[in-house]
């Protein structure tokens, strides 16, 4: 960097550093001081020297003749505020760009060691308050990924979850654990089924409900127009009536266990409601009232209660002849989902009218009657957020007020429900129709069968709900499921006339269970045995 009068003096154009050419030679002879600097600077360049200390560059440090002080300079950031004066004077300088060092010079670094002093204490200042390390960390650095929350706050996290889980397991039939918690062991999917059984005539109709587990470790089955009971631990099959086929019979459209095993209730396409005593192979009675087809059924004790295709739903008290006991008006389209909480406190029903309705359990005690004089009860609360047919319903065992609902093609989406409240706590978003659900009573998880497109049975930790695993289970689509006395267990039936036997949990008995294994577990009146479910 040159000052005006050096440059003055210079026998031709040098005023580009970089210039080798002259337009006359240099004088031979003694130079002045002027001259001998400029020719060392030139030499300077002519090596690219150039001198740096950490991020700054260092000013060019050179004895001027008519200079009284000698100019040490340093390239400093502007916004900086807590900058010397001594600096801040220098600082505006027309000479702002780094230069090259002179040989045989020795810059001044007493003005560099308070610079530096002030800016470690600056970026001390700067690092407290911004909390970041001073261990030469940038201020600004690319980091990781926050970690996943341990819960779903809300239906948003949950579908955003699940649709980060869906993009990183391109295959289908894998799976990831449940991140979020520790000791969860990763466990294999079940790619086969326990057993297979060969169900000619089952119906391909989402709204039916055709199959059912009894505590008494029985399988019911409704086939056309005849309900079978296969017994799983022998392997035998019984047909309803002997399978007398000389009578014409309307179709089987749902079967239910009663809560002790010993009855089965069977729903028709006519609009009755056949109560049958499996021990006898005796139909004890029949009961009317609907108008049209029954696709759902449910037991509390000795009540049993009938959704129709008209949006009724009627309990009946099976011990005494005048069996209607009460109606429940809410639906205005077929009931396909129905089912008891195991205290017999709420009932849940899902319709083809969107809706999912919670009554309250008290029979009798509506002051609304009917026009035969049967008392009518409404709804404690009904809700409206799916946009297609509910049939999926589920009780939690494990948290009483919980209750899950799963939509169908147009909706294929799960919602959790607070009965206490009537709020929805989580929502799951899936990929395909919902047709069942059942929540584990050994475990925090649900799992949910499904038809189209995909055919699969899927299995969520809750209330992370995240996707654990999910695996094709049919060729065509799942109609409906039903969970062992044991809970470990759950057969399937689809469309391609096949009924699947999946084993998803194992038991987890502690000391205490181990000391007595003939016992009964209290599920509630479920009447679930937690000795291990043996399949023939």
């Amino acid at each position: 960097m040159l000052s005006d009068t050096g440059a003055s003096n210079l026998p031709g154009d040098v005023s580009n550093p970089f210039l080798s050419k002259f337009t006359t030679s240099p004088k031979k002879g003694r130079m002045s001081p002027a001259e001998e600097s400029i020719s060392t600077l030139r030499e300077g360049m002519g090596r690219m020297d150039i001198s740096s200390r950490g991020n700054s560059m260092d000013y060019l440090h050179m004895e001027r003749k008519d200079s009284k002080e000698i100019a040490n300079r340093r390239e400093l950031d502007r916004f900086v505020p807590s900058r010397p004066s001594s600096i801040a004077a220098h600082s505006h300088s027309s000479s702002t760009l780094p230069t090259l060092a002179l040989d045989g010079h020795s810059p001044d670094t007493s003005m560099d060691r308070s610079g530096s002093l002030s800016m470690d204490h600056t970026t001390s200042s700067l690092s407290a308050t911004l909390g970041v390390p001073q261990n030469n960390r940038r201020i600004l650095s690319f980091r990781s990924a926050p970690p996943p929350a341990s819960h779903a706050t809300s239906h948003l996290d949950a579908q955003r979850n699940y649709l980060l889980h869906s993009s990183s397991s391109a295959n289908r039939g894998t799976g990831t654990n449940a991140a979020g918690k520790e000791g969860n062991k990763k466990r294999a999917p079940p790619y086969v089924p326990e057993r297979v059984l060969d169900a000619p005539g089952f119906e391909d109709d989402y709204y039916l409900n055709l199959i059912d587990w009894s505590c008494s470790n029985r399988v019911a089955i409704g086939l056309g127009d005849t309900g079978y009971v296969w017994d799983a631990e022998s392997g035998t099959v019984n047909a309803l009536g002997g399978g007398d086929e000389s009578e014409d019979r309307p179709k089987v459209t749902a079967v239910s266990w009663s809560n002790d095993g010993a009855y089965l209730a069977v729903g028709t396409d006519a609009g009755e409601v056949e109560v049958w005593d499996v021990e006898e192979g005796k139909k004890m009675r029949v009961m009317g009232g609907h108008s049209a087809r029954i696709p759902s059924l449910s037991w509390h004790g000795h009540v049993l209660s009938s959704g129709c295709r008209d949006g009724s739903i009627h309990h009946h008290d099976v011990r005494v002849a005048k069996h209607k006991v009460m109606e429940l008006i809410g639906h205005n389209a077929e009931v396909c989902g129905l089912t008891w909480r195991s205290d017999g406190q709420f009932l849940a029903s899902g319709g083809n009218d969107n809706v999912v309705n919670c009554w309250d359990g008290r029979i009798g005690a509506s002051v609304l009657q009917t026009g035969e004089g049967v008392p009518r009860g409404v709804a404690k609360w009904t809700k409206r957020n799916h946009t297609a047919a509910v049939k999926a319903l589920a009780w939690c065992p494990w948290q009483s007020s919980l209750l899950a609902s799963g939509g169908g093609t147009a909706d294929k989406h799960i919602h959790f429900w607070s009965t206490s409240t009537g709020a929805r706590t989580s929502s799951l978003a899936t990929t395909t129709q919902v047709t069942s659900l059942t929540f584990s009573p050994h475990s925090k998880e649900i799992l949910g069968t499904h038809g189209y497109p995909d055919n699969t049975i899927t299995l969520w930790s809750y209330p992370s709900l995240e996707k654990i695993w999910e695996v094709p289970a049919h060729d065509s689509r799942i109609i409906c499921s039903s969970l062992s006395p044991d809970g470990t267990t759950v057969c399937t039936g689809a469309g391609d006339e096949n009924l699947k036997f999946w084993k998803i949990w194992e038991v987890k008995q502690s000391k205490k269970d181990k000391g007595d294994e003939g016992g009964m577990i209290n599920d509630g009146g479920m009447g679930r045995s937690k000795n291990t479910v043996r399949i023939r």
